[in-house]
């Protein structure tokens, strides 16, 4: 990773839980026929607090390789298109620890 986009202070552990969270209390997101897909551009709205580069590349870097199903603690979302994600449906019964 480079500098640029290195996150500061846990930002990724945080981030990915604030996510998980705002998943979970319905500020972001749409529930669709598949599950619960994320835009890029609603998900930067949302954490607009967070100032560095990494926003930019938290989803692209939470992206499950293609041709997998399973997700881990760090790729919990498919790439549907570009700036579109799916959520993995076990990320929100899955116990993250910041």
């Amino acid at each position: 990773m480079s500098a640029q986009l290195k996150p500061a202070n846990g930002e990724s552990r945080n981030l990915k839980l604030r996510f998980i969270n705002a998943i979970k209390q319905g500020k972001i997101g749409s529930l669709e026929e598949r599950g619960i897909v994320v835009t890029a551009k609603e998900f930067k709205l949302h954490f607009s607090d967070i100032k560095t580069q990494y926003i930019g590349s938290f989803l692209p870097t939470a992206t499950i390789d293609p041709g997998r199903t399973y997700m881990t603690n760090t790729r919990f979302v498919f790439r549907l298109r570009k700036g579109v994600y799916l959520l993995h449906p076990d990320a929100l019964e899955y116990e993250w620890h910041s």
